[in-house]
């Protein structure tokens, strides 16, 4: 029988859908904006890119609100993240219909999930019409495309980041720990409350993060940051620079890099030279911070590697499992 092979990478900040021989398909944060009815049942008006340019427009509905299903790596809201996958999915196979081939799906977990929060993702697939879905670590996606047996992995989510030791036979020790990008919007959003007495959004510190963040120390950005004047609640716009941010980012960094560590000292003694030697491979969005591979591979006195599109390693590497299914049924 035919088949549709996808891979789902569904995080706190962004899905990455991707297709067997078309690469990734659809990249998009993971929200939806929707409206909560009387009965308590959720209508989506839109979802992902389009859910934010709803929400900022002046013709949205009453009582519409952003809504991320997905929270610490894990699905939160069952019934928003249906509505959500279930657009995506329609945005990834447009031509889709009852006679078209069945989904044969690897979605992607953080290493860390319980057995009761992989049923709720299966659950949650099932209600989309996707059937025995392949549930994949983070580390063991991303450890298809890398040339040595034995390799340290750190994949640095929103919400949730991974980091684990792989080798043939899967996973050797890892574990899933709550830090990395969402840990410094937060202190971005506190800095500048404390200091400019603005209230800014986690997506809009977000962008600044993205924008002017690094671990260049001699690099200097700025950027204006526009939010809300917390004592008249009017309009307000600041200029951040890069200096500023820093210190944040270099606080969550090395209590990350205490992580990696701290596997690392887990790894059997007789694959240390092969993981020393294959070094670390760092994937992720917060893996692109401008001067991080540098300041790890100090830190940790090991090469650090940070794939090319590192964002969407994860989706990239469970796709190359549909070419050696032998391999990965070995590794789950």
């Amino acid at each position: 029988m035919f088949t549709n092979e996808i891979v789902i990478d569904m995080g706190f900040y962004q899905t990455v859908i991707a297709i067997h021989g078309k690469g990734v398909v659809l990249k998009e944060p993971s929200v939806i904006a929707a409206v909560r009815l009387k009965g308590g049942k959720l209508r989506m008006v839109a979802s992902g890119f389009d859910a934010k340019r709803y929400m900022r427009s002046r013709d949205r509905e009453q009582g519409a609100t952003i809504i991320h299903p997905i929270k610490g790596g894990f699905i939160e809201d069952a019934e928003a993240a249906i509505l959500m996958l279930r657009d995506f999915i329609k945005k990834a196979l447009p031509k889709r219909n009852i006679f078209s081939p069945r989904l044969e799906v690897i979605a992607t977990i953080a290493c860390g999930t319980s057995v009761v929060e992989r049923k709720n993702y299966e659950n949650v697939l099932a209600a989309v019409g996707i059937k025995s879905p392949i549930l994949m670590e983070t580390p063991i996606a991303v450890s298809s495309k890398l040339s040595s047996d034995y390799n340290l992995i750190a994949v640095c989510g929103a919400s949730v980041s991974d980091v684990a030791i792989v080798g043939p036979n899967g996973i050797i020790t890892g574990c899933s720990v709550t830090m990395c990008g969402n840990a410094v919007d937060e202190r971005i959003c506190t800095y500048i409350a404390d200091n400019y007495r603005m209230g800014i959004s986690m997506s809009r510190a977000d962008e600044l993060r993205t924008r002017i963040g690094t671990f260049n120390r001699k690099e200097v950005m700025s950027a204006d940051v526009s939010g809300r004047n917390l004592v008249d609640d009017t309009p307000y716009q600041v200029e951040i620079t890069s200096g500023e941010i820093a210190p944040m980012m270099y606080e969550v960094m090395a209590s990350f890099a205490d992580v990696i560590e701290s596997v690392s000292m887990m790894c059997p003694e007789k694959h240390i030279l092969d993981v020393y030697h294959a070094g670390i491979t760092f994937c992720g969005g917060f893996a692109q911070s401008d001067g991080l591979a540098e300041y790890l591979t100090e830190r940790l006195k090991m090469p650090v590697i940070v794939p090319r599109d590192a964002d969407e390693a994860v989706a990239i590497g469970a796709l190359a499992f549909f070419d050696d299914r032998d391999r990965m049924f070995k590794m789950l």
